[in-house]
């Protein structure tokens, strides 16, 4: 059953991944083994003298001279035990919530871009406008579950943006977002504008609404800005993902098994970190890992390694029963050409098969991330759709059987009248919005538009179109008159 508010479902029926495993048992047994080992012969540097002191207080060796800390497995299984199984994550308005739990598979967009292919497919740098008309987009196409930061705006101070972002994604969805944790203080600054919107903290930590992303420094570092925010996310429960972008034969071991060690031994301990600060903090599993190209020096973020990574990623999280963050619509294409979307499709459709909870990147990357695409929201939104109809499997019932309607139709007749058909076409068919299956003179008579045509075009009717539901108009104004005191703060400072 779906709900609809300003054209936004508010329930749908969560895909769910998991049919595709590389790993056996006693390879992850292997896995967990090598981190194990990594944590005792060398430890994890951790640069917040906070997190330091909590995991020696755990019982951790910690050299606060050098920052390292050596890691006994108990206490390994003890925190790390500690983390919810699960979590729901909840959008603007509270009735639209994200299930990360089982094999729950969720689609997001790509985050914190440089530039802009815009809807006449100049690519430039992105602006705060940007962001809010690709969070309309994005919470109008129904395959897209999460509206994050998608672009760096480059009219807005940078110690302000996540705050002009943030406001900007609530403004045009009601979708989940992004909080933003990078030093305390801005941690803080997100916080106060999440307990503006709920009305109060314990609001807050009912219903969150702002996901906490820290990558760890590979090889083997946990930055001090970035667990300043997971543990000030951790007081008031606010969820936090650990996705290290380890680059195989870069800033991790040159195989997929090694880098698997290494991003497993800096993923658990930013686990540990959020639970020993409060235990039962919502924590993700995650990785944005991938390939070197050696031939360039540069990261190969669409490579089939990405899906490679992502497969076992997941498997590792469901062996400590966590939920799970993979990156799955990344290309290295700086157009939307063949290579993006063959790019998108392999590495979004191994990381829902494999049940990642999450998937970032999914729709609207181009350029490795670097870029984000109007166009290619609106393709990618319809790959995310192939992709649910895969998971969603074949039904097997008497219903859908149809030995009956075999039996009535017979062998000179077609199904294009018939009641099942009407029934339940839509439930069994993808019905693709941009990608085309007219027949050539079809297609000729209507311009002959290619995707890239096609996707903007029905990109600008959404932005001419799509109405958000808008935010109660007291909190909006709390938040900016908010905004605007830490503006004078910032400034003051400066200056």
């Amino acid at each position: 059953m779906q709900a609809r508010t300003g054209g936004v479902i508010l329930s749908f029926v969560e895909p769910r991944g998991g049919q595709l495993e590389l790993l056996s048992r006693s390879d992850l047994d292997r896995i967990h083994g090598a981190t194990m080992e990594v944590y005792r012969k060398l430890g994890i540097k951790v640069y917040e003298p906070t997190a330091l002191d909590l995991f020696a207080k755990a019982g951790a060796d910690v050299n606060k001279k050098t920052m390292m800390v050596k890691i006994p497995e108990s206490l390994v299984k003890e925190t790390v035990r500690r983390a919810p199984s699960g979590f729901k994550l909840y959008g603007r308005d509270p009735k639209y919530a994200l299930d990360f739990s089982e094999n729950k598979v969720h689609f997001g967009v790509s985050g914190l871009a440089v530039r802009v292919e815009d809807l006449d497919g100049k690519v430039r740098p992105g602006t705060l406008k940007d962001v809010g008309d690709l969070a309309r987009l994005a919470d109008y196409l129904e395959n897209i579950h999460s509206v994050i930061m998608m672009v760096t705006p480059a009219d807005v101070p940078d110690e302000l943006y996540h705050l002009h972002v943030m406001l900007a994604d609530w403004r045009n969805s009601i979708k989940t977002t992004d909080g933003y944790n990078y030093t305390a203080r801005k941690a803080l600054e997100t916080i106060e504008m999440g307990r503006i919107l709920r009305g109060s903290h314990e609001e807050l930590a009912k219903k969150p609404c702002l996901l906490g992303f820290t990558n760890p420094v590979s090889p083997m570092q946990l930055s001090k800005e970035l667990l300043e925010g997971a543990l000030v996310y951790a007081k008031y429960r606010q969820p936090m993902l650990y996705a290290p972008e380890a680059l195989a034969g870069g800033t991790a071991p040159v195989t997929i098994a090694g880098l698997l060690v290494q991003q497993n031994a800096e993923v658990l301990s930013g686990v540990m970190v959020s639970q020993l600060a409060n235990p039962g903090t919502p924590v993700m599993y995650g990785t944005v890992s991938a390939a070197l190209d050696m031939k360039l020096g540069l990261t190969a973020l669409g490579g089939p390694e990405v899906g490679l990574i992502n497969i076992a990623a997941a498997q590792l999280g469901r062996y400590y029963n966590l939920p799970r963050r993979g990156t799955g619509g990344n290309t290295d294409s700086k157009v939307l050409d063949a290579q993006a979307g063959s790019e998108t499709a392999m590495n979004m459709m191994m990381a829902a098969m494999a049940g990642m909870n999450f998937i970032y990147d999914a729709c609207g990357s181009i350029d490795g991330s670097l870029g984000i695409s109007y166009g290619k929201l609106v393709i990618d939104n319809d790959i995310a759709g192939m992709v649910t109809r895969v998971l969603q499997g074949v039904e097997v019932t008497e219903e859908t059987l149809a030995v009956d309607e075999i039996c009535r139709v017979g062998p000179s007749a077609n199904y294009l009248q018939s009641p099942m058909t009407a029934k339940l076409f839509r439930k069994e068919h993808f019905l693709p919005n941009v990608f085309d299956r007219k027949s050539r003179d079809s297609w000729e008579r209507d311009g002959a538009k290619d995707i890239r045509k096609a996707a903007r075009e029905k990109a600008r009717r959404i932005l001419k179109d799509h109405q958000v539901e808008p935010m109660d108009r007291g909190v909006e104004k709390e938040i900016e008159n908010y905004i605007k005191k830490t503006t004078r703060a910032y400034t003051s400072v400066r200056h």
